[in-house]
């Protein structure tokens, strides 16, 4: 099996191989495809990340019987061949063809008696996040301030609108929020601000302050 890390460069401190430690790269708290990963993907990606920090080539690739590397992250293979196909349609690792093919069949690598449990649990994962869908009120607040997971600002939407604040005060809350945002501070997490109440903390008019026009997305200076 052949494992190749995507942007192994944002990971890799050290210009010589089997360095002692790597990057972990702050872009992670933003990317919306880690944060919507399962537990073990996430862990499992951390530690490929150490495993390729090994390799002798430039990009990180790791080399290897699936059993090796089950070996390496202490996890039984029927637990590794799911997170691999996870990461894998995420973007977050990239395969060889046939290895392509053995993910896609991971019958062929473990037990019958385990596998089609597995299987079942995997496919039923991958067509959850294909298919979810939110409602219409909540991509308006999302369009507003794409900032952070979306599952988690739909989660702490659902829970504020209509008990906490209605939606059409929090539409003009968030309007007023993102009006104030500068090339230097882009704003906290949707999730966070409405968990948070940021609302309530208001919003004044700044002399000289730079702004973005909500609409056009242009920086410009609010004059006194």
């Amino acid at each position: 099996m052949k494992i190749t890390i995507a942007h192994w460069d944002r990971y890799q401190h050290y210009s010589s191989r089997n360095p002692p430690w790597v990057k972990l790269h702050r872009s992670l708290l933003n990317d919306r495809a880690f944060a919507e990963l399962s537990d073990y993907a996430s862990k499992l990606l951390i530690l490929l990340w150490l495993i390729g920090s090994e390799s002798k080539t430039e990009d990180g690739t790791i080399t290897g019987d699936i059993e090796d590397i089950g070996f390496r992250v202490h996890r039984d293979v029927a637990d590794v061949l799911p997170a691999l196909q996870e990461l894998a349609m995420s973007g977050f690792i990239q395969m060889g063809t046939e290895d392509a093919i053995t993910l896609q069949a991971p019958c062929k690598q473990v037990a019958p008696e385990s596998c089609s449990e597995t299987e079942t649990e995997t496919e039923r994962e991958n067509k959850r996040r294909k298919r979810r869908v939110y409602p219409e009120e909540f991509e308006i607040v999302w369009t507003l301030h794409r900032r952070g997971p979306k599952a988690k600002a739909h989660e702490e939407w659902r829970r504020a609108v209509p008990d906490v604040i209605t939606q059409e005060e929090l539409v003009m809350a968030l309007l007023r929020y993102v009006a104030t945002l500068t090339p230097d501070f882009q704003g906290v997490h949707l999730f966070r601000y409405i968990k948070d109440q940021r609302w309530e903390e208001g919003v004044g008019e700044v002399p000289g302050a730079l702004k973005r026009n909500v609409i056009t997305g242009v920086t410009m200076k609010v004059m006194s």
